[in-house]
């Protein structure tokens, strides 16, 4: 601080104002700046934060980052927390509660500004009441915002997609457990068939690790003289849908003409990538929007009880790639 006061010939007192984001004039500003440029001047954030009791980091916790849809959330939120001074720290919990507890520990004790988690632990109960925590996907405490996608609609808009569509048939297929929001999602479809005198049966693969040899075997179970003996699938991610995309076409079955598949999440793993799936899409910019939103209504109140009540509800969207007609 001294060689930057000296430098831009400006008071010690006027750097410390300007690195500690105090008001000064705007010609001292743009001389400090222009000295901290020359000298190369790095601030040490977890010494700003240590000496002004406030920190601009924000943990985000999520299941996997091997995923397009959590690559994309992951870059949105970043992008917002960035928009409001925020960095972001991404841990992979890898679908463990031991891990996550770990990351919760560590944000305890580092003392930063919030915490976002999509939950597998019992975040509530771990994270210090001091620190904005927001969850998505699943609720960890009345006392804690959600931010939730419109599940049960989605998987309602799946299946009148489908019907639409033309198919009659239809079969809804993941991996036992389902559970959490795959289970709304296998609700809402099978709700809309159920009122709507569709035909509609369940397929859930048994095996934990090789749940592919399960879906091989009951594609060759169901097709009869070269015809798949449903016509219109439903998955509560696009990761199942895609994989039974693959068997349906290794076993002969043409997709759409003979069986349309829509599958759930419609995240890219690059802006310019080729819708090859059709899927009911998150919209993971709003998710992390609102996500942001609520953290930082946390941040700058002191009364808790503002954030108790409903969760955030994100509307899903219809879009169509080249396993639809």
């Amino acid at each position: 601080m001294n060689d930057v006061a000296s430098l831009a010939g400006v008071s010690r007192g006027s750097v410390s104002n300007y690195i500690n984001g105090q008001k000064t004039k705007a010609s001292t500003q743009a001389k400090i700046k222009s000295a901290i440029d020359t000298l190369e001047y790095v601030p040490n954030a977890m010494a700003r934060a240590l000496k002004t009791s406030k920190s601009n980091f924000v943990v985000f916790i999520i299941p996997t980052v091997n995923s397009p849809f959590f690559s994309e959330l992951s870059y949105h939120m970043q992008q917002d927390l960035q928009r409001h001074g925020y960095k972001m720290i991404l841990c992979n919990s890898n679908n463990s509660s031991e891990e996550e507890i770990e990351y919760i520990q560590m944000a305890n004790a580092q003392k930063v500004a919030g915490l976002i988690t999509m939950s597998y632990a019992n975040a509530a109960n771990l994270v210090d009441t001091n620190i904005p925590l927001v969850s998505i996907e699943k609720r960890v405490s009345q006392n804690v915002p959600l931010i939730i996608s419109d599940n049960y609609m989605g998987g309602r808009l799946a299946g009148e997609t489908l019907t639409k569509l033309g198919s009659k048939r239809l079969l809804f297929v993941s991996k036992k457990p389902v559970r959490n929001i795959s289970a709304v999602r296998e609700k809402g479809f099978l709700d809309y068939c159920q009122e709507n005198n569709i035909s509609a049966e369940v397929f859930l693969a048994r095996k934990k690790i090789n749940f592919i040899s399960d879906f091989k075997r009951f594609v060759k179970d169901n097709v009869v003289d070269h015809q798949f003996l449903y016509d219109g699938i439903f998955s509560d991610s696009d990761e199942y849908a895609s994989d039974f995309y693959n068997i349906l076409v290794q076993a002969g079955i043409q997709v759409p003409n003979q069986v349309q598949i829509i599958g759930f999440d419609g995240a890219r793993v690059y802006p310019r990538q080729r819708i090859t799936l059709s899927s009911i899409k998150q919209s993971n910019a709003h998710i992390a929007k609102y996500a942001v939103e609520k953290l930082l209504l946390q941040i700058e109140s002191q009364n808790k009880d503002t954030f108790l009540g409903e969760a955030t509800v994100v509307p899903v969207s219809f879009e169509k790639g080249i396993t639809t007609k």
